[in-house]
């Protein structure tokens, strides 16, 4: 009786209990560093330690900046500006108002003029390193605040903060904590803004978000600038900066440090009408519609862009107008009908009778965005471009990524001369931030070069991994036959139409049977009129194990390929005609090609010879997202997952799942997944006896949510395996979004890291299990090592050498590259099924919509794989 009326939840005139709050369970308790198992090297570092004045309080001040609008029907209504939760334009806008409605106070107010010096975050927190002699000060302002017509005031209020109102110089300790939840971040918090001041005084500098200030005159900075003619496109160079506590020489006494990174950023232009931005773009037209290909192309430009209104009441507002995002681009201003005044009009009608504006371009597709109820259309000529955004990877049409890469490729010594210089002009260098501040040089620490794992092909031959002929001394070439070779005896070999490559299959066969499998000719057949579709109902027919694509790249098949393959479930490969033209001269392409075909089918190219990766019974599983979302902001995210599933403990396969955008990608898919993996290996190997799962992009602010939420999906996935199933698991998150940066120092020259290097002290945090890890040789520019910190494990006693060890033999297992690349592999694979799954969205036009509200169960198994044949295999190889 007690439990049904719990579940009844019959109201007893008192409030619901809140949940929980996460972060008041520890972390995996610290592991001790790795005791120097591997080689010693010197790492140079970009952190810096800071040193304050010994009893330096500093005084927490919490602000509130509300604006106050009249609504149509004569009410009010508020709206709080400093605890602005909005994203992208409208929220730098909020911060802007914040920061207009400070300056006002401290005209008004003594007590914010004196003592000090103050630091406003431009939202909710004032800290100062006196105390005010006035500690509540509130007041309305109602003139030179706001453009909008129907703004009344703005109401400043400000209180010291009673839970942490002041915190000492002393108090780093208390920053950090085994309970997230439990950490007093106010230091932390007030010393990320004090060191940003000379940045954000500097009228050189732009800041974007918090922490990221980019240089205006680039004078003097070695780095080149690029700009583009389509979309009016420019790069700009800056600083990012973050200020942490970590373990330092005494983990018992840590300390504060700062670290500061270059920036290479591209931004869209500032400011500039829409219409003018889109007629820079080949193809432009004034009567361009949307469903053509070129309006296609350039709406992946702009998907996602900020734009203001700029008509009737919106037009001169600046900061204060309308900001709209756009979604795609729609029917013509002519076309676009809908009801107003109690008839049909046309958007030419409408702004014409009720704004009294002439649209130049009505034959134009004007721009779809969100309402406040609904979608809807603006021509495009109306709209103007917000300032400072930065240009997206989905957004890049042309060469700009690769561009981008270029740019930011210096090798390592002149990386980080370059960015000590941007730092100094941005003003984050100065050795004593207003006097109380010491900066130290960047650190150098000890790091280990662990051992590299043997590679093992048939016969048990081993490759050479210590070859002084190599130019980078990780990569092996074949040592024989591959371990697992696969049969291919009913494969088709699909060309263009008259563009069919003579003696190619002649050169794959030969080079598969070189390397052990059993492969006979292929069918040949011919894409006819662009009819892809037509291939794959042929080949499903003759029930084909491989539809081999050659095609020039002008041709742009590779989306369409992987849709139909997704929908056919065929197994496909596909090589671009100008490279499958190199296979007769280059060796080492013809075995690329046919390494990918061999794990496609099944598989092992090689094996990994290892201590901490030998064991069948030993699940590793990785979950990783590219953020992408098929170019549009309103679709789904696509998380990758890849786990050692199959038959062999070294053979790697997954697929993707769609989610809704949230702070929380992985949480809604993780017991699914898991119990899919854990029944799959069940199947072929039987169940593990231990799991590690590894979770790529997370942020520190997420690792409570980890630790408890996490870590409970993965024992609700047990328990639906088995009432009795209870294997040891450990969670590890791993992010390369952070700021540090390290480099071999080598007799005083600075040099990328070698592959295997692990850092696992003083630069890590004094509570959790920490080590940065450089996987990868840089073939370009400078390699950047990832970070890796132990969440949950139920083997305390496992070392953390063991997880390093084992995260270094992973990078070695793609199986397809004869040298390690820059992740472990599970994490690495998850991605590029992360990468297919945004392009599978994109190819079927969006997510499938049931009664007009997007349905992400259907999408998920009329666009995955997780039901296919294919699910078995690494079809993404």
């Amino acid at each position: 009786m007690e439990k049904e009326m719990a579940n009844l939840a019959v109201s007893d005139g008192t409030k619901p209990s809140a949940p929980a709050k996460l972060g008041m369970v520890p972390l995996a308790a610290k592991k001790e560093k790795n005791a120097g198992k591997g080689r010693k090297v010197m790492v140079a570092t970009n952190v810096r330690k800071l040193t304050i004045a010994a009893n330096q309080p500093i005084y927490k001040y919490a602000v509130q900046v509300n604006y106050v609008f009249v609504k149509d029907d004569g009410t009010e209504c508020t709206v709080e500006m400093s605890k602005s939760t909005r994203k992208g334009t409208e929220h730098d806008n909020d911060k802007s108002r914040c920061q207009k409605v400070y300056k006002e106070a401290v005209s008004r107010y003594e007590a914010l003029r004196t003592g000090g010096p103050f630091f406003y975050d431009r939202q909710a927190s004032l800290y100062s390193l006196t105390k005010l002699k006035t500690e509540n000060i509130s007041f309305d302002v109602d003139k030179g605040i706001c453009k909008r017509p129907n703004f009344k005031k703005a109401q400043f209020i400000l209180k010291k903060v009673d839970d942490s109102f002041q915190s000492t110089s002393n108090d780093i300790k208390k920053t950090v904590n085994p309970c997230p939840g439990k950490a007093d971040r106010t230091l932390l918090e007030a010393m990320n803004i004090i060191v940003s001041g000379p940045a954000f005084d500097n009228k050189n500098v732009i800041t974007v978000g918090a922490c990221v200030h980019y240089l205006i005159d680039t004078t003097g900075i070695d780095v080149a600038n690029k700009d583009y003619q389509e979309g009016g496109l420019y790069s700009a160079v800056g600083a990012s900066k973050s200020v942490k506590t970590l373990e330092g020489a005494n983990r018992l006494a840590p300390g504060l440090f700062m670290t500061t990174e270059m920036k290479t950023t591209l931004f869209h232009p500032d400011n500039v009408s829409l219409v003018d931005v889109l007629k820079s773009y080949r193809g432009f037209a004034a009567n361009l519609a949307h469903n053509t290909p070129a309006a296609q192309r350039i709406e992946k430009a702009f998907v996602g862009l900020d734009v203001s209104l700029n008509y009737g009441p919106y037009a001169g507002l600046g900061e204060d107008g309308q900001v709209s995002k756009i979604r795609k681009f729609s029917t013509s201003s002519v076309q676009t009908t809908f009801k107003w005044n109690d008839r049909e009009v046309n958007m030419v009608t409408y702004y014409k009778e009720k704004y009294g504006i002439t649209l130049k371009f009505p034959h134009l597709f004007t721009v779809e965005a969100k309402g406040k109820v609904g979608r809807i259309n603006f021509p495009v000529e109306l709209l103007v471009l917000c300032p400072n955004q930065t240009v997206t990877n989905d957004q890049m049409i042309n060469n700009e990524q690769a561009d981008m890469i270029k740019m930011s490729a210096a090798q390592p010594h002149i990386r980080k001369s370059t960015t000590e210089t941007v730092v100094k002009n941005v003003g984050l260098a100065s050795n004593n931030i207003y006097g109380f501040i010491k900066v130290e040089e960047p650190l150098q620490v000890e790091g280990i070069v662990l051992d590299k794992p043997k590679i093992i092909f048939a016969g048990n031959k081993l490759a050479n991994l210590d070859d002084p002929k190599s130019r980078f001394p990780t990569d092996f070439n074949m040592a024989g036959a591959y371990y697992i070779a696969k049969e291919l005896s009913n494969w088709e070999l699909v060309f263009v139409e008259n563009e069919e490559v003579k003696g190619l299959a002649e050169q794959f066969v030969t080079e598969m049977r070189k390397n052990g499998m059993k492969a006979s000719n292929p069918v040949i057949s011919y894409i006819v009129r662009n009819d892809l579709e037509a291939v794959f109902k042929r080949a499903k027919a003759a029930k084909r194990q491989l539809l081999f694509f050659v095609v020039k790249s002008r041709y742009n098949y590779h989306q369409s390929i992987k849709c139909l393959e997704q929908k056919y479930d065929l197994l496909t490969q596909e090589v671009r005609a100008e490279t499958a033209e190199k296979v007769f001269r280059q060796p080492q392409t013809r075995l690329n090609i046919v390494n990918k075909t061999n794990m496609k089918l099944g598989g092992l190219n090689y094996q990994i010879g290892s201590e901490t990766f030998r064991r069948a019974d030993y699940l590793i599983v990785g979950f990783e997202t590219s953020q992408r979302s098929g170019g549009n902001p309103d679709y789904p995210i696509s998380v990758g997952y890849a786990a050692n599933m199959l038959d062999h403990h070294q053979k790697f396969a997954g697929g993707y799942v769609y989610v809704k955008r949230s702070n929380d990608v992985f949480g809604p898919i993780i017991k699914d997944t898991l119990v899919r993996i854990l029944q799959t290996t069940k199947k072929n190997r039987g169940a593990p006896n231990e799991i590690l799962l590894y979770f790529n992009g997370v942020s520190e602010g997420q690792f409570a949510m980890l630790n408890e939420e996490y870590q409970q999906q993965v024992k609700n996935a047990c328990k639906a395996i088995s009432d009795t199933y209870r294997p040891h698991f450990t969670i590890i998150a791993s992010s390369k979004t952070h700021n540090e940066r390290l480099y071999k120092s080598d007799k005083g020259r600075i040099v990328n890291l070698e592959p295997g290097t692990v850092v696992d002290h003083h630069i890590v945090s004094p509570v959790y299990s920490e080590w940065y890890h450089a996987s990868a040789v840089a073939r370009q520019g400078t390699a950047k090592a990832t970070k890796f910190t132990v969440i949950f494990t139920t083997n305390p006693k496992e070392s953390l050498y063991t997880y390093e060890q084992l995260t270094n033999d992973l990078s070695y297992d793609h199986q397809i590259v004869f040298h390690p690349v820059g992740l472990p592999v599970p994490l690495y694979i998850a991605g590029r099924y992360s990468q297919r799954g945004a392009m599978v969205l994109a190819s079927n036009m969006g997510p499938i919509y049931t009664n007009n509200v997007m349905d992400v169960a259907a999408t998920n198994k009329e666009y995955g794989y997780d039901t296919k044949g294919l699910f078995e295999t690494r079809f993404n190889a």
